[in-house]
């Protein structure tokens, strides 16, 4: 995890923590927001609407990450070593964990909280991009369940979506612990998504599939079984699936690493066509020595 440790001499990144309003949850939530080094400059040549414009990141569990994680030293160096653009991110608190288990999974009124009023909020201060291609939503366990449901049924807000060890076992109104996650059968998500695309609400269909990265330890039971089974549906209903199995567990240890990689596939894809503009090549070619590499602890199906 080369990029995890903080390094002195790499310019560094902003980070704040602010109380937003959450109306669809009743009460204040703290955001952690991370705002990138000023000495790097920014240059998103691809529309004249998104001059200036940052690329978003959305994370769950902000409080861990930010607070515990350091995650702000792991952008800095990604950013200084050119494999992301300068980006910002977004993290709200998780508060508790019995809070965390009753406002995260599949539910509309934490998405709704991410796309309608953390997003909003922030727009509203800092120069962040308004594209769902450039926008990333992001978690863990509950978090990854939250960030599929906010990228499928929000794709106008959520074009890129980054799900480590997600809680597929999550159903309406099932409790944690109600039933083994080896014994849920075809997860609830998947069944959804087959059908999702014909039912969303008018105005919210996507424009394309939206890139979707999974990461899943070998050592969590049937957690890879069941990405399997949501990866095929979201393959047929036309979204871009990376599915990343490495020899680890459902832990912090994994998901820190294996984020950063996730970032430079789904985020760092932007550089690849400022590259092909500025140099009139291809931006992949360009980019490829800079990829990271070992990463991955095991082996990668796409």
């Amino acid at each position: 995890q080369p990029w995890v440790a903080r390094r002195p001499a790499v310019p560094r990144g902003g980070v704040e923590r602010h109380a937003v309003a959450a109306g669809v949850l009743g009460a204040e939530r703290d955001v952690w927001v991370y705002l990138p080094p000023a000495a790097v400059p920014y240059r998103p040549a691809h529309e004249p609407g998104e001059q200036g414009r940052l690329p978003l990141l959305v994370l769950c569990d902000g409080d861990m990450w930010f607070d515990r994680l350091g995650l702000q030293d792991t952008l800095d160096a990604l950013i200084a070593d050119g494999l992301l653009p300068p980006l910002a991110v977004l993290a709200p608190d998780a508060v508790g964990t019995a809070t965390r288990r009753l406002e995260l999974g599949g539910r509309e009124s934490y998405v709704s909280f991410l796309a309608d009023e953390v997003v909003p909020w922030a727009s509203a201060r800092w120069p962040l991009t308004a594209r769902a291609d450039r926008t990333v939503v992001a978690g863990q366990g509950l978090g990854g369940m939250t960030a599929l449901y906010a990228g499928l049924t929000r794709p106008e807000r959520f074009g890129g979506i980054v799900a480590q060890s997600p809680s597929l076992w999550w159903r309406p109104g099932l409790e944690p612990g109600a039933v083994a996650p080896d014994a849920i059968g075809t997860p609830w998500l998947a069944t959804l998504a087959a059908g999702l695309r014909d039912g969303l609400p008018a105005g919210r269909g996507p424009v394309r599939g939206a890139a979707v990265r999974f990461d899943v330890g070998l050592h969590e039971g049937a957690m890879a079984e069941h990405t399997e089974a949501l990866q095929a549906v979201l393959r047929a209903r036309g979204h871009r699936v990376t599915r990343n199995l490495h020899n680890g567990d459902h832990d912090y240890a994994c998901w820190r690493g294996f984020l950063a990689d996730a970032l430079v596939e789904l985020v760092g894809s932007s550089l690849d066509v400022d590259a092909a503009e500025s140099q009139g090549g291809t931006g992949a070619a360009h980019r490829s020595a800079g990829r990271p590499s070992g990463l991955s602890a095991g082996p990668a199906t796409r």
